[in-house]
């Protein structure tokens, strides 16, 4: 029962998480309707309890037991949205899947320019050489888009049959209404998932010792390079996991 009720509640933080901005994380409020019960304490007297109904402004939502798939909540989990930067939970899972985490990766042109100005990265160069973990940490702590660029093309030799291989593998997972034509969620309007089918590929990373083990720390340390003589601090943006 514990090990399900963590699965549950880690599922739920991921999806929702800061670092990965996307449909799933619109601004949500919640309206309390407060009504009148009666509940009896140990000691046999009864004392007024409150209830409160969750309302969601998100367009789409779910809530799904990691462990069974069991469907606990949703709100137009098949309809198409554009999935932003949760995208990279399928660029996890591909990595993880394909890769170790001691390889080192050499970041292409591409891989570093490819990027819309202003989009969330960590400053990596073109030509610096980063291992596959510190760039899954970079993806994680701070949703970097050349991370996840280079982590496509080690996977599958260019980012563009690294898409393929997302989408491809979306459907094994049992993906209805999933396509995806880049590894970090930038918008294309032919770039798009729906809840219920990001709750799969969830589900699927949630089973990965790796991801579970990595994705529970908050702060990782890059160190010096061979293009970057500083330290690179990285600090996860996820608030239901900070400590502080």
């Amino acid at each position: 029962m514990k090990h399900k009720i963590f699965s549950l509640i880690l599922a739920a933080t991921l999806l929702f998480t800061a670092a990965f901005p996307a449909y799933a994380t619109e601004t949500e409020k919640t309206e309390t309707e407060t009504t009148e019960s009666t509940t009896t304490n140990t000691e046999g007297t009864s004392t007024d309890s409150t209830s409160s109904e969750l309302t969601l402004t998100a367009e789409s939502a779910i809530l799904m037991d990691a462990t069974t798939g069991k469907i606990l909540y949703e709100k137009n989990s098949r309809t198409k949205q554009y999935p932003a930067s949760i995208t990279k939970l399928m660029t996890l899972l591909l990595a993880l899947e394909h890769g170790s985490l001691e390889d080192e990766i050499t970041f292409s042109h591409d891989a570093v320019f490819s990027i819309e100005p202003g989009s969330a990265h960590i400053a990596i160069q073109e030509g610096e050489i980063l291992t596959l973990e510190q760039v899954l940490y970079g993806i994680m702590l701070r949703s970097a888009n050349e991370c996840a660029n280079a982590a496509a093309e080690y996977v599958d030799g260019s980012m563009e049959k690294f898409a393929e291989h997302m989408t491809a593998r979306a459907k094994e997972l049992g993906c209805e209404n999933t396509n995806f034509v880049n590894a970090n969620g930038l918008f294309d309007e032919n770039h798009y998932t729906t809840a219920y089918d990001m709750a799969l590929i969830a589900q699927e990373l949630l089973k990965n010792e790796t991801y579970r083990s990595m994705m529970s720390n908050t702060y990782y340390l890059i160190p010096p390079t061979n293009k970057q003589p500083e330290e690179r601090p990285l600090h996860g943006q996820h608030q239901m996991l900070n400590e502080n």
